[in-house]
């Protein structure tokens, strides 16, 4: 058996029955999704089919919660006080031989009891790396692991008494050097491990990752995970065992082995410079791409400002350094079943449309939308207006370089770079930081207006497919207090920018830094929590006959019955009492964030309008 290796299985949807189909192209395959995206589901499915690929070995399934009833032994789980420490166990000696069919740690930890040269190798680990040593105990039939400390004097102790962390890592241990195992399947494997323990629990995986044969302890290993540490990316083939899943119902998405795009020199580049930053973007739908670590720093505080949540909402910041280097990245990621967002510098726009071909060629949305306009198709709007705007920087220049020459874009220039570029540049981020008036006061005729017009109805086009560009020029040209034309210190003034940020209104974010947070935004793609928006629903179902009662002169204690039997508890939500001839409404709850509360309705009012306005 040689890998690569395609699986065919079914697994089940809400639909009913899905085929799904996987490829094994090394020993570990690593399965990479949000929660509910059926990553767990699918590792089920592969249990019953995977015996066919493990040379008569065994097929073994970890689950997420392991650690299973032995959490008895941990904490009160039901509430009663008190936890029974030393009466630990994993279980019945009669159990032993069904150890492979467990999910839990049950099965490794018997695993441990019955395989003594299975056991030596985790000792030495343990006694080497975490100066532990774990002894296995069997007292009355069950099952009675000790652990002792080899760095102080001490007595054996409860196996119960021990970190959660090394109880899942001795497990996993156990399960990887079972050589009687030929294909792995563990869920979360970083289930309450350390960050470095993750890296530690990778080495071990990948050092046993493989294909099965009689005579070695290699097996075919596939983990489903939320963790970077325990993704391993070193080279552009590493992509290929990735399996990315975005919904339980979708069918899940692995870059071919064929693609094109791998073989690129900037992408092999980009995949020997992964970094933590860039494997988290791995777990979003949506990543937002942006130049560097100072649009970094000013994006996460326009994000907290306008409480947009990025990652709650499957986005992820990603700074891409090298210019050039945004298309490559993009286009990566759609590899992956992404739908990558980008948030560029102007010239990433005035010097070449490299990013804009990316993001329009064949997108069917933007083609409807250029056609509106007029045109074949989004790419060929794009290719002209950008033609025409790089003839009117060359015929406008000297007219619009009493703004222009002031740009930071014309400041910052070095000697060498190519002028005509430097000028588009410049050109195009002041179009776009001056108003009609200043812009018809250097040119009567009307051309630079017209100009800016066509781009900005490209440019909102390409914002649509999620590509971006900060009109202004680089994320400096927004800065409201460092210098805009800043070259050094780069992060530092991000920071004071941000701090900035932190103590200004939203409503003036919102002129600041209208460009970046209608990227952010997209990026998002969430509603904005509203407490006061689920609040009401609520508070007009109760409302509503509480107010009836009122207006027909029922007392306070009428009106909150009323309440009382339409919500039942809800309504303890409510404090509702007549005062003359009104009627008074406050939410009792410290923990909701509305503060419209207390309401004052007369009788005359529209109870509905009244709340609804109150609580929109």
């Amino acid at each position: 058996m040689n890998l690569p290796i395609e699986i065919a299985f079914n697994t089940e949807t809400l639909a009913g029955h899905a085929k799904r189909k996987i490829v094994l192209h090394r020993g570990l395959t690593v399965l990479i999704g949000p929660n509910g995206a059926g990553k767990t589901q699918l590792l089920r499915s592969l249990k019953s089919v995977m015996a066919q690929h493990t040379a008569g070995k065994l097929v073994r399934y970890l689950s997420a919660g392991r650690i299973s009833i032995f959490e008895q032994y941990r904490s009160d789980i039901n509430g009663y006080g008190g936890v029974n420490y030393d009466q630990a166990t994993f279980g019945n000696k009669n159990d032993s031989s069904r150890r492979h069919n467990f999910e839990s740690l049950s099965g490794d930890f018997y695993t441990l009891a019955d395989r003594p040269d299975i056991l030596i190798k985790v000792q030495e680990r343990l006694r080497k790396l975490f100066k532990r040593d774990v002894l296995m105990e069997w007292d009355g039939g069950l099952l009675k692991p000790q652990f002792a400390r080899l760095d102080r004097e001490s007595k054996p102790y409860a196996s119960s008494r021990e970190a959660s962390g090394l109880l899942h890592l001795i497990g996993l241990l156990a399960a990887l050097y079972d050589d009687e195992v030929g294909a792995l399947l563990i869920d979360e494997p970083e289930v309450s491990l350390h960050p470095q323990l993750q890296a530690f629990l990778l080495a071990e995986i990948l050092h046993v990752a493989g294909v099965p044969s009689a005579g070695n302890n290699k097996k075919l290993v596939i983990i489903a995970t939320h963790s970077t540490e325990m993704v391993q990316i070193s080279r552009v083939e590493d992509l290929l065992s990735l399996v990315f899943c975005y919904d339980r119902e979708a069918e899940p998405v692995q870059i071919p082995a064929n693609a094109g795009e791998l073989q690129a020199k900037k992408v092999t580049g980009l995949v020997a410079r992964l970094g933590q930053e860039h494997k988290l973007s791995l777990f979003s739908k949506r990543p937002l791409l942006v130049e560097g670590p100072s649009d970094v720093i000013v994006c996460s505080a326009l994000e907290s400002k306008a409480d947009a949540s990025l990652e709650a909402a499957g986005s992820q910041l990603l700074p891409v350094i090298g210019k050039g280097q945004m298309p490559v990245v993009a286009k990566l990621l759609r590899l992956m079943g992404k739908d990558p967002v980008v948030l560029a510098d102007a010239d990433g726009f005035a010097d070449g449309i490299d990013l804009v071909t990316g993001f329009l060629n064949g997108s069917d949305a933007a083609d409807i939308s250029a056609a509106a306009m007029g045109a074949d198709s989004a790419l060929s709007l794009a290719k002209s207006i950008y033609s025409d705007f790089c003839k009117v920087v060359e015929e406008k220049w000297d007219d619009a370089a009493v703004f222009a020459e002031n740009h930071p874009y014309w400041v910052n220039r070095k000697k060498d770079d190519d002028v005509a570029i430097s000028k588009r540049r410049a050109f195009f981020s002041t179009l776009f930081s001056l108003n009609n008036e200043q812009i018809s006061g250097f040119d009567a005729t009307g051309k630079c207006l017209t100009m800016r017009k066509r781009l900005e109805a490209l440019l909102s086009l390409l914002e649509h497919t999620g590509c971006f560009f900060l009109r202004r020029g680089s994320i400096e040209s927004y800065y409201e207090t460092s210098s805009q034309c800043t070259t050094q210190e780069k992060p530092t003034a991000a920071a004071d920018e941000m701090e900035h940020i932190a103590e200004i209104s939203v409503a003036a974010a919102e002129s600041a830094y209208a460009d970046i947070l209608r990227c952010i935004r997209h990026a998002s793609n969430a509603a904005p929590i509203s407490e006061s928006e689920a609040l009401r629903d609520l508070l007009l179902a109760a409302a509503a006959p509480a107010f009836v009662k009122f207006k027909s002169g029922g007392s306070a204690q009428d009106v909150t019955t009323t309440a009382r039997m339409v919500l039942g508890d809800r309504s303890k939500l409510f404090e509702m009492s007549v005062i003359g001839d009104k009627l008074r409404i406050d939410v009792t709850s410290e923990v909701l964030d509305v503060s419209c509360f207390p309401l004052t309705i007369d009788k005359t009012d529209d109870i509905v309008k009244v709340v609804t306005a109150a609580l929109a």
